[in-house]
């Protein structure tokens, strides 16, 4: 009888063949038995790589991880004649493929994932449902030019099937008149995150599917996440992307943390795309040194404007706002300045409220988009704008602030010096928190009253 095997021939070939049942799962073919075509025994099934170098649904098993005590042989898909639950047969002439092995005997691919190492009981993305889950098992089918992963179990009965108990979880489910379903993540979805496990593997596409994500869902994954896993997330991402993920982070420790760990560079690469107050709230609780660094690195205007900004007091006017508006000489008319919005807009987050400046930027009046586009293309700006401008100066507190937005129903509010130069806006998001905090402050009976 050849080397590790407990039954005859004849009785392990009765096993059921995989390819019967069309599909199968990952944790009921580790530790199969692997023997060559003359019976002898190889090793044992201890992994699935995948191919990862391309950007498809559902990617194609490339190899078969055989261990034998300390050492791994690598099978290509094509070298097995037999695909059963008691044993794997190798072909009379296997194709063995080349191994690279870390320090510490790991399988190291740049173009491969292995199943069991890499994905199975850890956290993944679902991008279908926006949200990180633990993965049970795997669900793998035979196409007809290979094995291909159909996606990720993230229910119990993975981890029943795993523990060998799925038929009497089933059975007892049964008995109270419940069907347990598989819950089955298409891979499509599925979004590996920390798969590097010591070794670098390098997706053509790294994080593909997650960048399609809105950037408030990735925000609310990443804040689940370890720091350095988040930031290799945001890394992966555009500037933009990454940006307006780094501002939907509620944690401000965590943001701090990410700015510090993406490295100078890329870290003022991502500012620079972030609205100016935004980008000074988060330099503002970095050292000095910090970042001063990061600003050294920004675009020279935009740096500037932050360094304007990180002079105020974080709780004054000056501190909280922006200095990215929309404003027209006065001299212009409607047509003009329609031009005009139609280039500078889709930059600015409030493109509401038109502001209108006399030479030197002295705050004249403001108007509205609605009323712009209304208006006749001659008209001048001076002739439909409203002159009785609610304004606050820099060094006005956030709470006087606040008032004057819920008072007077407004998007925005303009901010001048004591010259009435007009130096930013703050948005009603901006002083939302103190919105609330005010109105919890008056009396029950006060509370809506206005």
């Amino acid at each position: 009888m050849a080397d590790g095997r407990t039954a005859t021939v004849e009785q392990i070939k009765k096993s059921p063949v995989l390819k019967d049942f069309n599909t199968f799962f990952l944790s009921e073919i580790l530790n199969v038995k692997v023997y060559d075509n003359g019976d002898k025994f190889i090793g044992y099934i201890d992994d699935i790589a995948i191919d990862a170098s391309e950007n498809i649904r559902h990617p194609y098993v490339s190899a078969f991880i055989v261990r034998r005590g300390e050492n791994i042989t690598a099978y290509e898909y094509s070298s097995f004649v037999e695909y059963r639950y008691d044993y794997f047969e190798l072909a009379p002439l296997p194709v063995v493929l080349p191994l690279k092995l870390t320090e510490e005997g790991e399988y190291e691919s740049d173009t491969e994932i292995l199943l069991k190492r890499d994905i199975l009981d850890k956290q993944i993305v679902d991008t279908s449902g926006m949200r990180l889950v633990r993965v049970n098992d795997i669900k793998l089918t035979f196409v007809k030019n290979g094995i291909v992963t159909i996606g990720a179990d993230i229910g119990p009965t993975g981890l029943m099937r795993r523990l060998s108990l799925s038929r009497i979880y089933k059975a007892v489910a049964a008995l109270f008149n419940k069907k347990i379903p598989d819950q089955i993540i298409s891979w499509q979805f599925v979004e590996p995150i920390g798969t590097t496990h010591k070794n670098k593997i390098k997706l053509v596409v790294p994080y593909a599917k997650l960048s399609l994500l809105h950037p408030a869902d990735i925000a609310d994954i990443i804040e689940e996440l370890s720091v350095q896993e988040s930031a290799e997330i945001l890394k992966s991402l555009d500037e933009e992307t990454a940006a307006e993920t780094l501002a939907e982070i509620e944690e401000q420790d965590l943001q701090i943390s990410l700015i510090e760990s993406l490295g100078t560079e890329k870290a003022a690469d991502i500012l620079d795309m972030m609205p100016p107050d935004e980008a000074a709230d988060i330099l503002g609780d970095l050292s000095e040194k910090q970042a001063e660094e990061i600003l050294s690195d920004m675009n020279s205007q935009g740096a500037e404007e932050v360094r304007e900004l990180m002079s105020h007091d974080e709780d004054t006017a000056g501190g909280l706002m922006t200095t990215e508006y929309i404003s027209f000489p006065e001299t212009f008319n409607v047509e003009q300045a329609l031009s005009e919005y139609r280039l500078i807009a889709p930059n600015i987050e409030m493109a509401y409220y038109l502001y209108i400046e006399e030479k030197g930027g002295y705050l004249k009046g403001v108007t509205t988009l609605k009323d712009l586009v209304v208006a006749r293309p001659y008209q001048k700006l001076t002739e439909i704008m409203n002159r009785k401008v609610s304004f606050c100066l820099l060094n006005e507190h956030k709470k006087d602030v606040a008032e004057k937005i819920a008072r007077y129903n407004l998007l925005a509010i303009p901010v001048v010096d004591e010259n009435d130069v007009m130096k930013g806006i703050i948005t009603f998001d901006d002083v939302m928190d103190t919105i609330i905090e005010i109105n919890e402050e008056l009396p029950h009976f006060l509370k809506g009253s206005e």
